[in-house]
């Protein structure tokens, strides 16, 4: 099975950003979005259905 994750280094709720990685998981930072910006972001989500046509 795989995984991934998305992280962005200005979250307020999953703190602190050493927690997000993973292991064995594809780790992809987002940039400096919210925590719930991540869920709407247009990058996150093509980067989501990247991931899962892989």
């Amino acid at each position: 099975m795989r995984y991934a994750a998305w992280w962005s280094n200005c979250d307020e709720v999953i703190n602190p950003d050493s927690s997000v990685p993973l292991a064995g998981a594809v780790d992809n930072g987002a940039g400096c979005l919210k925590h719930n910006e991540l869920l709407g972001d247009d990058a996150v989500s093509r980067g989501v259905r990247a991931f899962l046509r892989s």
